[in-house]
């Protein structure tokens, strides 16, 4: 696709944040605006293909995973739970955008309301499975095993 030459007008604030802000890949005003363009299209795209919201989610929760390993690796720890929870997110929200019809389509399209419902329960149950399953098991490679636990106890013993 070729390229245009566009002009482009920022008042002084808009301006310092594009030059500080980080993008990855970008090194350049011209890469950024780019970048934040193709980031506008990916978060409009996955209101209406799974895919396309599962890539825009994985995007969206990179920059916190990346923290978090960074600063596990100079603590020299490791918190399972983390990243599970970590792991989870993306696609929760993904079918959670993309569940329903988009904006322009809405009137075209019925939403079916128990699927997504169906649809949320089982991603939802998914977690707590894991959570339960690092509960039974003494919340191994937790950094807080023990107040961890002391709260798993608590939610399941005031679930009944």
């Amino acid at each position: 696709m070729t390229k245009q030459t566009v002009t482009l007008r920022l008042d002084e604030d808009d301006l310092t944040y594009l030059s500080q802000v980080e993008i990855s890949g970008a090194g350049n005003l011209s890469e950024k605006i780019r970048a934040l363009i193709n980031e506008a299209r990916s978060q409009r795209e996955g209101a209406e293909d799974y895919a396309a919201a599962h890539d825009f989610a994985r995007h969206l929760f990179a920059r916190v995973d990346r923290r978090i390993n960074a600063a596990e690796v100079l603590a020299g720890k490791r918190s399972e739970l983390t990243h599970r929870l970590l792991a989870w997110l993306p696609e929760a929200v993904a079918y959670a955008l993309a569940a329903g019809p988009s904006d322009s389509s809405a009137s075209e399209k019925s939403i079916d309301l128990a699927e997504i419902e169906l649809g949320l329960a089982e991603r939802t149950f998914s977690l707590v499975d894991s959570m339960v399953q690092l509960a039974r098991a003494g919340f191994p490679g937790c950094l807080e095993p023990q107040k961890a636990g002391q709260r798993a106890h608590f939610a399941v013993k005031n679930t009944g």
